[in-house]
This record gives C-alpha cells, sequence and structure tokens, in this order.
C-alpha cells in the first residue's frame, strides 16, 4: 500500500501517482513499490510528491524505489507525441 494518492491509468487502469520531475514536468508513477526500481518518490512540498531518478549508487540497499509508468503501461505508446507535436 502506497502512502501517496493514486489515480488509476486512463488507458490500463494500474493504480500511479502523479508526480512531478526534477525539472517540472509531471510523471505517473507505478504506485508500488518493485525490485529494480530506479525512482525515488518523496515530499516535495506542493500538491504532487518529486519523483527523483536515482542512480546506481543511490539506489543501492533501497527497497522503496518505483518505476515510471511509462515503462509498464502496455498503451504507453498510444500516449508519445513526436517532438514536432510538442513544438
Amino acid at each position: 500500500m502506497t502512502a501517496w494518492p493514486t489515480e488509476p491509468c486512463r488507458s490500463c487502469g494500474a493504480p500511479v501517482i502523479w508526480c512531478v520531475t526534477t525539472r517540472a514536468r509531471a510523471m505517473p508513477v507505478d504506485a508500488e513499490p518493485v525490485a529494480g526500481g530506479t525512482i525515488s518518490v518523496e515530499a516535495a512540498g506542493g500538491t504532487r510528491p518529486l519523483a527523483r531518478v536515482l542512480g546506481v549508487a543511490q539506489q543501492f540497499g533501497r527497497r522503496n524505489l518505483h518505476t515510471s509508468h511509462f515503462a509498464s503501461c502496455p498503451e504507453a505508446a498510444s500516449w508519445r507525441t513526436s517532438p514536432r507535436a510538442r513544438s
């Protein structure tokens, strides 16, 4: 069980935590920590938690790391836009 509020993914229905990255971008993160996760979800003082991608040395010994939902969602490709569409 996660301590953060979750919402279902609009494609696959899996629970996700909507976070903000260190570059102030929205990022869906899988709600439950997993072995091999690379993302730390931390309190940021705002309305959304902070998603921080950790390096290998920072991951060592941590069991509470998450995965980006972009990496685990079977429908992730349908949400991606080309670089031209973002301009």
